[in-house]
Formats: C-alpha cells, sequence, structure tokens
C-alpha cells in the first residue's frame, strides 16, 4: 500500500448538543479542535473534556463518541487515514498507543497549519498533491509525536502582519457589504500601494480579488443549503448582479453554481451549523472524499 491512504477529511461546524455515539472505525482519525469547548471525548474507560484546543489521535477499532458543546456549535477539523504498518505505525507511539490520545496544542503549534494546508490539497487537487500530503501528514505525525514526548519545544509560528489580520476579519465581517480598499489601507494606517503591496505579499491574492474571492466562498457555503435559490445565493453573497454572479462562479470555480451544488450538496451536512467563518482557502462544511470505503 501506499505510505498512506486518505479516506475522507473536512473543516465542519456542528450544531450545539450534536451526539455521535459509540462507533469503531476501520480506520485512523485526527481530529482538531481549534478552540476550547464543552465537548466530550469518551473511549473505552476513559472520559475527557475538551476545554483546549486539541488533537485526537483514535485508531482503528477502538469504542468511542463524542457528546459536541451543548450550549454553541463546535468547530473541527478531521481526517481519515490509513498508513503503512512497517513504516508508518511503527515509528509513531500516537498511532500504536492503547489508551486515549488527546494531545494538547501549544500555542506556537505547527499542526494547524500543516492541517489547513493538508485539507487545501484535498480541494483542489493540484498536480502531485499525493505526494504532497503525504509529506505534510508526516511532518504532522512528526509535529505530534514531538509533544507526547518529554522535553519537547514549541515550533516558532509564522505570523502575518497585524494591519493585514485586521483587514482579513473586516473583510469577513463585512463580506456582503461594499468594501473599499482605500479603506482598509487607512485603517492599517498605511498607503494605498504599500499595503496592496504587503496584502499580495502575505495573501497571495490583491485586496480586490480577496475580497472576490470570499464573496465566492460564501456563496459556495451558501449553495449547499438548499433552502437558498441561486438568486438569493448571490445577492446574500453580495452580488448586486445575478448575471454576473453566474458568469463569475463558473470562470472561478470551473462549474456552474447548479452544478456545485449537485455535484458537492450532501444529506450528511445536515447537523451541521451556520458559519461565521468561511475557511480561507478551502470550503468549510464541506467533505472531502478521497476514498469511499470510510466517511465520516
Amino acid at each position: 500500500m501506499d505510505t498512506f491512504r486518505f479516506h475522507s477529511a473536512g473543516d465542519v461546524t456542528v450544531k450545539a448538543g450534536h451526539h455521535i455515539p459509540e462507533r469503531r472505525l476501520s480506520d485512523y482519525e485526527l481530529v482538531y479542535f481549534p478552540i476550547g469547548t464543552q465537548t466530550v471525548y469518551k473511549t473505552d474507560g476513559s472520559r475527557e473534556e475538551l476545554n483546549d484546543p486539541c488533537i485526537i489521535v483514535t485508531r482503528p477499532g477502538e469504542p468511542h463518541s463524542y457528546h459536541f458543546d451543548p450550549m454553541k456549535p463546535t468547530r473541527h477539523l478531521f481526517i481519515h487515514f490509513d498508513c503503512d504498518p512497517e513504516t508508518i505505525q511503527s515509528r509513531y507511539s500516537l498511532l500504536t498507543a492503547t489508551d486515549s490520545t488527546v494531545i494538547a496544542l501549544q500555542d506556537h503549534s505547527l499542526v494547524p497549519q500543516l492541517l489547513n494546508q493538508l485539507l487545501f490539497y484535498f480541494h483542489r487537487r493540484p498536480e502531485r498533491w499525493r505526494p504532497l500530503t503525504e509529506s505534510l501528514m508526516l511532518a504532522m505525525l512528526e509535529e505530534l509525536e514531538s509533544m507526547v514526548l518529554p522535553g519537547s519545544k514549541p515550533a516558532v509560528e509564522a505570523t502575518i502582519p497585524m494591519q493585514i489580520d485586521q483587514a482579513l476579519q473586516y473583510i469577513d465581517l463585512h463580506v456582503t457589504e461594499k468594501i473599499e480598499v482605500e479603506q482598509l489601507a487607512r485603517s492599517a494606517g498605511w498607503s494605498h500601494e504599500h499595503f496592496t503591496r504587503t496584502f499580495q505579499q502575505y495573501i497571495g491574492f490583491s485586496p480586490k480579488m480577496w475580497i472576490t474571492k470570499r464573496r465566492l466562498d460564501l456563496a459556495a457555503q451558501l449553495l449547499l443549503r438548499n433552502a437558498y435559490s441561486i438568486k438569493e445565493v448571490a445577492r446574500n453573497a453580495g452580488f448586486s448582479d445575478e448575471y454576473y454572479f453566474h458568469r463569475l462562479f463558473r470562470q472561478k470555480m470551473g462549474i456552474t453554481a447548479t452544478e456545485y451544488r449537485r455535484k458537492y450538496g450532501d444529506s450528511r451536512m445536515s447537523d451541521l451549523a451556520p458559519l461565521n467563518d468561511l475557511g480561507r482557502f478551502y470550503p468549510r462544511n464541506h467533505l472531502f472524499v478521497m476514498d469511499s470505503r470510510q466517511k465520516k
């Protein structure tokens, strides 16, 4: 077999009080909770309250259940996978342990970035995406293994300038409204030219292109909720011209909005909560299936 065989993955937000009853998976599951909640994870003889950001590794055949936060929606990212027993399983104790593996994340852990990049590759499927994802998965396991060993030190997290991060947050909060790049630059205390150049440097998009991308991200999320017509999706995503939305969506996504809904709509998403944060580089509340043998 390959070093890794990925089955499914996602970045989802479930409704308050959602419950996954006891189950036994036939593969590994790695789950990341980016913030602490009142979610409870139970496995054979163990009960963990997930009050802090953490990673959970569940092994094949291990009985476990989730009782998600009863008061508010809970976001979590997950990957289902198999791996070669000789080269991978024997190398990492967290894959062969017999007790519950809940790993508290250090403030500067690289695991969130690695996991987000994995989901980006699962979404975009660029050339050589399989070896790329295997390399990232190995890096993530190395990072996690170091966390369960004594004497480990946190890695240094790369950060973007505060002004750019604030602009990103503003865009996400006001994405359906009219947003002027000049106003974003003034709020950052920079000139239009410096703001645009720095934004492009760290984000990989110009501010205008990023605003359009975020509106399309929102539209793609709304399309998965069949209660909205395509016209309503366009309007609710900040597009005043429905025909422009149709043309732009097809140009950027490669398929029409109707085809996107038909291709990615999934009844298993019925327990997911509406999103405030759409995900910057791949769609949230979306199931990526690489191998249909095992799904969440």
